[in-house]
């Protein structure tokens, strides 16, 4: 175990006696004393790995099945392919159920435009699709929203709460869209 020197001696020595009263080995951590690292900044989430590749590559497996389910993969692709390049935004080459490898950046893109071109394609649903197209389009939001804010360099009491917030409405729609979840 390493433990960080913070605080005063006391305190510092209180903290090793708990851990070795615990039969657990202590030792200086080579990092701590570098003016350059603090301890807040040593743990950073692989945003590429984690979001991008994780989250983002769940969400659009789950897109496609729940648009295939309805019939409605088609309209997704070429809504996505009529959407003008940008900064951040470089469109695709063939329709997006097409695809077979995605980089990191390719998702990153695509969680950039997401909303808008799956609300687009969930238009003018019938009777029965409007509670599950409501459900998806929550469900796709906030967690696109939490997506887009973990991009953030510094976050607050309130942009952690707001992704809290965003989290509980993602679980709070996730009943109704379970059975689209690819396995």
């Amino acid at each position: 175990m390493i433990l960080a020197p913070q605080g005063d001696e006391t305190e510092s020595q209180e903290g090793r006696q708990y851990v070795e009263d615990r039969a657990v080995g202590t030792s200086e951590g080579v990092f701590w004393n570098m003016k350059c690292i603090s301890p807040t900044t040593i743990m950073v989430p692989d945003i590429l790995h984690t979001v991008y590749l994780g989250m983002l590559e769940h969400l659009m497996d789950w897109v496609s099945s729940f648009l295939k389910q309805h019939s409605r993969i088609d309209k997704f692709n070429q809504r996505l392919a009529i959407m003008p390049p940008y900064p951040g935004f470089a469109r695709f080459n063939k329709p997006y159920s097409q695809v077979t490898q995605c980089s990191g950046k390719d998702r990153k893109e695509v969680g950039c435009v997401i909303v808008p071109v799956f609300g687009a394609t969930l238009l003018n649903p019938s009777a029965s699709q409007r509670i599950p197209f409501t459900e998806a389009l929550l469900w796709v939001r906030n967690l696109v929203y939490i997506h887009l804010m973990a991009q953030d360099r510094y976050h607050t009491d309130a942009t952690i709460e707001y992704m809290e917030n965003y989290l509980d409405e993602f679980h709070r729609h996730n009943d109704g869209i379970n059975r689209f979840r690819s396995t």
